[in-house]
């Protein structure tokens, strides 16, 4: 059997290793140009049903999946404004977007507390439950895999955490795992999943999609003021007459219709095997080179890793170095973004064009080190 080409022609070539936006196949980018339609129209419900019929699929949900024209902080919002009357919330924060999260919900004047863990650790489950013992949550935030550090959690034990400690919401955003990592819905009990398309879904920014549970949509029932655009209740109905309340971003449609034909026939097991093995590429790479994560052992990204350069080799002057040999890469975040690199394993990348870009990173650095030597 030949070996699925998620590339789809351009194995070992791929230069582009953003962490977001991410690498787009050519068909993808077809895709965008397809003809105008009503969003009211029924060749747009065709479409749009189709997408309402796989996209649970990568969710691993038996219930509703749908997307909204706006990145994934817009549904990060969507879900506090729909679904939560006041808080208290619990907000767990172990890096840049996760501490966004928390300060999105204190800018709403919800009741907000922050449970901190340190950068490039995982959350860990017995930390949630003792916060959990000491308040009732209305509702649970926390990011699967930290962009920003590279950095995964064990999202089944925090989940089982939050289901068994307290009737919490849980809301989990799973911009750069789904269609990367293992992502359980169902099995894991998550209330609100939110993605962006520029991540590991490896489609041009400017849709979310999300996977929203009978429970969190009950609890948007009952709260009077959810606000319009960002109303869940309001996008569930709709997607029951496959269409969105207000104009969607039609050519982005199009696109995730293809992507979800893609991810499908390469499956999603498939497609987490992958991401597996770009991160071990990286992992055996990475000391040999001199390069260390800042995630800690055990908790290192299927589909990012922010990487700290050899200790002298400064990590912007690598990322320059790199754009100059025409490698499109991915700087620190936030507070790690002078002293780490990021490589954006996800998406449709192959590991033959990760092994490249490793390679590239050592050319790169020995034209520093030829340089700093030749000025010394």
């Amino acid at each position: 059997m030949t070996e699925f080409d998620s590339t789809a022609g351009h194995a070992g070539q791929v230069r582009f290793f953003n962490p977001g936006p991410v690498w787009v196949r050519p068909q993808v980018l077809a895709a965008l140009g397809g003809p105008m339609l009503s969003h009211r129209s029924q060749a747009f419900m065709d479409l749009y049903g189709r997408i309402l019929d796989r996209l649970p699929k990568v969710f691993k949900t038996a219930g509703s999946a749908n997307t909204l024209a706006t990145s994934a902080t817009g549904v990060w919002e969507a879900g506090l404004v729909s679904c939560v009357d006041g808080g208290p919330v619990l907000a767990i924060t172990n890096g840049a977007f996760s501490e966004k999260w928390a300060e999105m919900s204190q800018r709403l004047g919800l009741e907000t507390d922050v449970l901190k863990v340190e950068w490039g650790k995982p959350v860990l489950a017995e930390d949630v439950s003792k916060k959990l013992a000491e308040k009732k949550y209305a509702a649970v935030t926390v990011v699967h895999n930290e962009t920003s550090t590279g950095t995964i959690s064990d999202m089944p034990s925090i989940a089982k955490a939050v289901k068994e400690g307290s009737d919490a919401l849980l809301f989990v955003d799973v911009v750069t795992s789904l269609a990367g990592v293992e992502v359980e819905v169902d099995a894991w009990g998550i209330d609100l999943a939110v993605c962006g398309s520029q991540k590991a879904f490896a489609l041009p920014p400017g849709i979310a999609m999300y996977s929203i549970s009978e429970k969190a949509l009950e609890a948007a029932k009952k709260k009077k003021f959810r606000g319009l655009y960002l109303d869940l209740v309001d996008v569930e109905a709709f997607g029951k007459k496959k269409q969105n309340p207000t104009t969607p971003s039609l050519p982005l449609l199009y696109a995730l219709d293809v992507q979800l034909d893609h991810i499908l026939a390469e499956g999603v097991e498939n497609r987490t095997k992958r991401h597996h093995a770009m991160l071990a590429a990286v992992e055996e790479w990475a000391p040999g080179a001199g390069f260390t994560f800042s995630a800690a052992d055990g908790a290192h990204s299927p589909t990012v890793s922010s990487i700290v350069p050899p200790a002298d080799i400064n990590a912007e002057e690598l990322n320059k170095q790199l754009k100059a040999m025409k490698w499109v890469t991915g700087s620190g975040y936030g507070k790690l973004k002078a002293t780490n690199v990021r490589i954006g394993h996800m998406g449709d990348v192959d590991v033959a064009s990760v092994k490249a870009f490793l390679s590239a990173h050592e050319e790169a650095v020995a034209e520093l080190r030829k340089k700093k030597a030749g000025n010394a």
